[in-house]
This record gives C-alpha cells, sequence and structure tokens, in this order.
C-alpha cells in the first residue's frame, strides 16, 4: 500500500529530475492560471459586491495573492516546498473565502486541490490533502464557524475528494510511466548514439587501416612485379647455367669418351697396337666418364626443368656385381695408401629393385670417405640380408667420429672435426654434399642410412634397401621379356612414344614416374606396341603423325608438342643434330642415315682437340676407305674451305668465334652449290636446350571416354602441374 501511494520509481534519480522539471513547469502554468482566474474573480466581484463587503473581498485577495506569492518565489529553489506553500494557501483561501460569504458551494474546490496535491507530490499527499480538508470542515462546523454548512456538503466533499485522490493516482501513475519509458528511451537512444559514434571511430580507423594495407598492397604489387622480373632474369641466367655447363662440360667429356672408346674399340685406327696392360686402365677411365656423364646428364636435367627433385631409374640389380664394379673404381685409390679392401657377401641375395647409377654413387661416396680418413688397416663392405631389406656396411679402421659430430655428418656442407685432432676440422673429415646425397638417395629408394663410429677405432657407415616384393625384380640376365621389365609387366605403367630420339626418350624414362617408356618410329607400330604391353597411353606430337585421326584409335593417345628430331632439325635446315659426347655409334648411324655416298667432310669446331677426335673416329667408321677430311675453326674458315673444295658432309658446331654455326647454315642455304649439301649438327648445347617453349596443344583422347573419377583426376593432375600465364601478372601488377 505505501509502495503504490509513494511511487518508488520517483526513487531513481534520472526520473526524479525529470518528473521534479515536469512538475515545475506544472506548477509555474498553475501559478499563472490561478493568478488569472483571481484577478478575474477580484474584477467581477468588485463590480458585484456591497460596500460593506468589500474589506472582506480585500482580505480574501491579499491572503491568496501573498500565497501565490511565496510559492513563486519558492519555485526555482524547492519545488516541492513551493507546491506545499501553494496547497496550503489555496486551503486557506477556500476556506476565507467559504466563512467571509458564507457560500457552501466554494468547499467544492477543496477536491480539486486533492488532484494538484496528486499529480504535483504523489497519492500520498493527495490522501493527506484530502483528509486535511474534511477534517477542516468538519472541526470548523463543530465550533460553530461553519454552522451554514449542511453536514451532507461536507461527505460529499469527501467523496469527491477521495474520487479525485483515485482518478489523479491513475493518470499520475501513467504520467509517471510515460516519463520513465522515454527516460529509458532517451537512454537506449543515448547508448545507441555513442555505439554508433564508436562505431564511427572504429570504422574511420577501419578505412585508414584499409589504406594503408591498399597502400601495401599497391608495394606489394610492385614488389611482386619486380620479383617477377627478377625470376625471369633468373630463369634466363638458369638457361645459360645450363648452356655454358652443356658446352664446358660435354666437351671434355666427349674427348675423354670418344679418345677411349676409339682406342678400345677401334685399335686398328692407329696403326699402333694397343698393349693389353693400358686397355684395362683405359676401360676404367671409359666407364667413370660414362659415369661422371650420367651425372652430368642429372644436374642439366634439374636446371632445365627446376622439378627439383632426382629421377630414379629403378631395374633389377645384382647388388653383388654393383659392390664389386664400385669398388673396383677406387682399388688404385686403396692400393696407393697400403690398405687392403675386403668384399662380404653372403650367398642368396636376391636382385633389388634400385637404380643402379644411384646406388654406385652412394657406394663410391662411402668407400672414398672411408679410404680417405684411414691411415693403416683396410676397409671392409659387408653385406648381410633381413626379412625385409639387405644392409650394406662400409667399416673402415681410421681414426673415427667424435659422437657430438655423428649426428651432423649428414646435414650440408657440414666439416666435423676427426676424432683424433679436434681443433682441425677441416684435416680429413671433409664431409660437404657427399653424405648429405647419398642420405637423400637412400631415402628415395625407401631405405636409411646412418653411422657408427668409436674414436681412434673406426667408422662404419650403413644403408638399408627394400627387398622387392611379389616377385617384382627377375635375375639380371632375364629381367627383360618382351622389351619391358618384370615389374613394369606386373606393376608400372607402360607409355609408348612416337617420333622421338632416343636421347628425349631417355629423358622421359628419366622423369616420368614408375612409367616403362618404349620408343616406336611411327603410329602404327606404336598402336602394335601399345596392344601388347598394355600401354597407359600412347604419346605423340601431330607432326609426326600426320593427318591421322586419332579418334578412331583402339588405344588413349596424347597428342603434346615434343623436342622430335625432325622439328628441330626442319627449324634449323640442316640434316641430322648431335649433342656432345658423340660416340662412334652415333657418328656411324648418322652417316648411315644420309643413304648418299660421303667422301669429303669438313669438320667445324674452335676446338683443336676435338677437331682430332672427330678426324680419329670418321677413320675408324669409315666403311670403304678413309675420308677426305678437312677442317676449319670457325665459321669463315669453313666457308672459305667449303669455297675452295665442296664437301659431302659438314659436321658443324654451333658456338664459335668469327661466324657461328648458324651463320654458316644461312650462308650455305644462299649459295647454289652449297644449299643442297647435308650438315649435321655437333653440339654441346643439346636441343632440349634450345627450344624450351613448345607451341601447340595437348589433347588426351580415349576410345571408351573417361569416366567421372577417371575425368576428375586428370583434370586435377594438368591443373596441378599447369602455370598460370605470364601476362596475368604483367596485366594486375
Amino acid at each position: 500500500m505505501w509502495t503504490a501511494l509513494t511511487w518508488p520509481v520517483l526513487r531513481d534519480p534520472d526520473i526524479a529530475c525529470q518528473v521534479e522539471s515536469l512538475r515545475t513547469d506544472t506548477l509555474r502554468f498553475l501559478l499563472l492560471i490561478t493568478s488569472l482566474g483571481l484577478l478575474g474573480w477580484h474584477i467581477a466581484s468588485t463590480d458585484q459586491a456591497p460596500p460593506e463587503a468589500l474589506v472582506y473581498h480585500w482580505e480574501v485577495v491579499v491572503v491568496a495573492a501573498s500565497g501565490l506569492g511565496m510559492t513563486s518565489a519558492l519555485l526555482g529553489r524547492r519545488s516541492r516546498l513551493a507546491v506545499w506553500c501553494f496547497l496550503g494557501t489555496s486551503v486557506l483561501s477556500i476556506t476565507a473565502a467559504t466563512w467571509i460569504f458564507s457560500a457552501p458551494t466554494v468547499v467544492a474546490l477543496y477536491p480539486l486541490l486533492t488532484l494538484v496535491a496528486v499529480v504535483l507530490l504523489d497519492p500520498l499527499a493527495g490522501v493527506v490533502v484530502s483528509a486535511g480538508c474534511v477534517a477542516l470542515l468538519i472541526a470548523l462546523r463543530v465550533v460553530g464557524v461553519f454552522v451554514f454548512l449542511p453536514p451532507e456538503r461536507i461527505w460529499e466533499t469527501a467523496c469527491v475528494s477521495g474520487v479525485t485522490v483515485a482518478v489523479a493516482w491513475t493518470l499520475g501513475r501513467n504520467l509517471v510511466i510515460a516519463v520513465e519509458w522515454s527516460l529509458s528511451s532517451y537512454a537506449s537512444a543515448a547508448r545507441s548514439a555513442d555505439e554508433a559514434q564508436r562505431h564511427r571511430a572504429e570504422l574511420v580507423q577501419a578505412l585508414k587501416q584499409l589504406d594503408a594495407a591498399y597502400y601495401r598492397l599497391e608495394r606489394a604489387n610492385a614488389a611482386l612485379g619486380m620479383a617477377w622480373k627478377a625470376a625471369e632474369a633468373a630463369e634466363r641466367a638458369k638457361s645459360e647455367f645450363v648452356t655454358n655447363i652443356s658446352h664446358e662440360l660435354r666437351t671434355p667429356l666427349n674427348l675423354i669418351m670418344g679418345f677411349s672408346e676409339t682406342i678400345l674399340m677401334s685399335p686398328e685406327s692407329y696403326d699402333v697396337p694397343l698393349p693389353a696392360v693400358y686397355r684395362g686402365d683405359l676401360n676404367a677411365v671409359y666407364r667413370s666418364a660414362q659415369h661422371l656423364l650420367t651425372l652430368t646428364n642429372d644436374v642439366i636435367d634439374l636446371a632445365r626443368v627446376g622439378i627439383g627433385r632426382l629421377a630414379l631409374a629403378r631395374e633389377p640389380v645384382d647388388l653383388a656385381h654393383l659392390i664389386n664394379d664400385a669398388c673396383s673404381l677406387v682399388g688404385e685409390y686403396v692400393a696407393t695408401k697400403n690398405l687392403w679392401l675386403r668384399i662380404e657377401q653372403p650367398p642368396g641375395i636376391p636382385p633389388l629393385l634400385v637404380d643402379r647409377l644411384r646406388i654406385r654413387q652412394v657406394l663410391l661416396n662411402l668407400v672414398t670417405n672411408a679410404v680417405r680418413f684411414t691411415e693403416c688397416g683396410g676397409i671392409t663392405v659387408s653385406t648381410t640380408l633381413e626379412s625385409d631389406s639387405v644392409v650394406v656396411r662400409v667399416a673402415d679402421t681410421g681414426c673415427g667420429i667424435a659422437p657430438d659430430d655423428q649426428q651432423k655428418v649428414f646435414d650440408e656442407f657440414y666439416h666435423a672435426a676427426p676424432a683424433d685432432k679436434p681443433s682441425d676440422p677441416w684435416r680429413g673429415m671433409g664431409y660437404g654434399l657427399g653424405l648429405p646425397i647419398s642420405k637423400r638417395l637412400i631415402e628415395l629408394h625407401g631405405g636409411t642410412i646412418g653411422v657408427e663410429s668409436t674414436p681412434g677405432v673406426g667408422t662404419t657407415f650403413w644403408f638399408t634397401l627394400p627387398l622387392s616384393t611379389d616377385g617384382e625384380a627377375a635375375q639380371p640376365n632375364s629381367w627383360r621379356s618382351a622389351g619391358l621389365p618384370t615389374v613394369v609387366q606386373s606393376h608400372g605403367r607402360v607409355a609408348v612414344v612416337v617420333g622421338v630420339d632416343q636421347r628425349f626418350a631417355d629423358f622421359l624414362q628419366r622423369h616420368l614416374r614408375a612409367t616403362h617408356v618404349i620408343t616406336t618410329s611411327d603410329l602404327s607400330c606404336a598402336v602394335d606396341a601399345a596392344i601388347e604391353h598394355r600401354a597407359s597411353a600412347i604419346i605423340a606430337d601431330p607432326e609426326t603423325i600426320g593427318d591421322v585421326d586419332v579418334g578412331t584409335l583402339p588405344v588413349p593417345i596424347c597428342l603434346a608438342p615434343l623436342p622430335h628430331s625432325q622439328r628441330v632439325t626442319a627449324r634449323l635446315g640442316v640434316t641430322a643434330y648431335l649433342t656432345k659426347p658423340v660416340t662412334r655409334t652415333d657418328l656411324q648411324n648418322t652417316l648411315r642415315q644420309l643413304e648418299r655416298p660421303v667422301h669429303r667432310v669438313l669438320v667445324v669446331d674452335d676446338d683443336p682437340r676435338f677437331l682430332r677426335l672427330m678426324v680419329r673416329m670418321l677413320k675408324s667408321v669409315s666403311e670403304s676407305g678413309s675420308f677426305e677430311i678437312l677442317r676449319a675453326c670457325n665459321g669463315q674458315e669453313a666457308l672459305e674451305q667449303m669455297g675452295e673444295a665442296r664437301p659431302d658432309l659438314v659436321l658443324l658446331d654451333l658456338v664459335m668465334p668469327e661466324g657461328g654455326g648458324l651463320e654458316v647454315i644461312a650462308t650455305m642455304r644462299q649459295s647454289l652449290d652449297l644449299a643442297s649439301v647435308p650438315v649435321v649438327i655437333v653440339s654441346a648445347q643439346d636441343q632440349l636446350d634450345r627450344h624450351v617453349r613448345f607451341d601447340g596443344s595437348l589433347s588426351i583422347k580415349k576410345p571408351e571416354g573417361f569416366g567421372l573419377e577417371e575425368l576428375l583426376r586428370t583434370i586435377d593432375a594438368v591443373l596441378g602441374n599447369l602455370e598460370p600465364p605470364q601476362r596475368y601478372l604483367h596485366e594486375t601488377g
């Protein structure tokens, strides 16, 4: 009850402040209305009242005016007190007017004061004012002042006052609730405004950050464009590196291999018998040169295609034979240090499916390191057979490796200190790239490699190679059936390539994983080979197969621009293209392809040693007597030689001073006498280096169509290896 009569919500300072402001405005307006009403009553009463009543009339006016003046004075400072002052003045004025003029109807104004009390204060104040007015009327009538006031008028006033309190309470409550709602809305709006302002500040900050990010993006695009240009420059530098390394390595290798092969295969061309004691050493030189050539081709392949990996040419290999071969290459090195070299191989080790060259490279690295770091005693190469792998150990009796260095010897460019002289890291333990490369090669084969060493006693390097399963590896002398490895027949893929030379076929064989490559000369042979060997597809160049309708072929076919010899020779306008090192067999096959008699040969090369080698090779492959061989060291000299004596064949280098090979060819094609002379390019520049971009389209056709999963895998494989055009970056940059 008390809560309902006092409006607790007014205790809220914010709501109380707003209600107080409304009360002040309402009371100010009420004072104005009351003052105007008093003035009007005063004017009307003065004109109509008898003279003897004017004194009383002025008394009422003075009382009312004094109360209103006091209320007005308190209004700006003490609003609540001003309301009570107004109520008190009004009660006094109404009571005085009722008594002076003996007018019972004037008491009807009391309920209005109750309404004012409820609206301007609270319901409790209205109850107090209503009860006070009724009590005052009863008391004045009892004492005989209001004897003229009938009792029923008092009760009517009391009832009207009660009703007025109830109505005013209802209206006032709604007013307070409205104020509360408005304040809540205002507070919510204020919070929303603050939140909006905060968001606006965040938006401004975000815009600043976006501007900064856009600026950084522009700079990043500019840097990306510069990086792309740098990458293009690096690509050009890499291409130049490939070209230079081809020339710098292949030319001396050609001399080593060419002279060695000529001496071994055609000693009669020297007119002096080769001593038997030289033959073994020369054969070792020839085999080592072949090994070095293969490694050189790997380096060039990596630089050319940029794949960052080595390709494994797996084949069934007799491990015992491979170990003996590797040890024979270092036999003389072992003998010069008065060391022994033992090979311990148990019987029954089956052939392993490995890359012969890579495993021999690992063995050479380990055995050579062992010999290098051993001063007395020797080296033992042993093989043991375990459940699912073969373990090869290379043990020496050298100085050993310190325990702290044993876990680091497989790091690139790490040089460990000898265990006997830890302060001298460069004396013997020169581990740089040999062991890291060996580790990588063994891991590519699915094996592991490790080291065990005791300082002062010796070191043992070991590696494992997994055994072939499911009969994958057959005996080395019978591992090909119908021209295919057994492992390919049972598990691998076969691809038939049409119209490419053997060099590119070997390149594909090295870099197409788990795929055996078969080369054929024409499309009909390729179809027969694909059917016989259940090939995955035929790979052909549209230029080599002509206008054949590939949609009618019974096997899948992949059409792509390939660097076949016909394309290269046609573009250069020559008969053949030989890449150094050139062997007697290459030269002999080229002469047979000419299908015309050759008596006079002009050899053009800026290296006099290579000229001497070619002369020796031509003499060794001559079938009908000796050739008349002319020599020239540059393009200008070659043209002068051809002007004096027209040759039947020109063996021409491309890179020479005073006129390169391409200039010589252009001059010859403009001459009526020399235009028909066949030209064979003999250069250290590989044809793959000269044509790194191949124009054309890639298409794949399958007779029975593609299944959905097969189509998705094919598209995914193509997209995963297809780089976006370079112009995209230039356009967006």
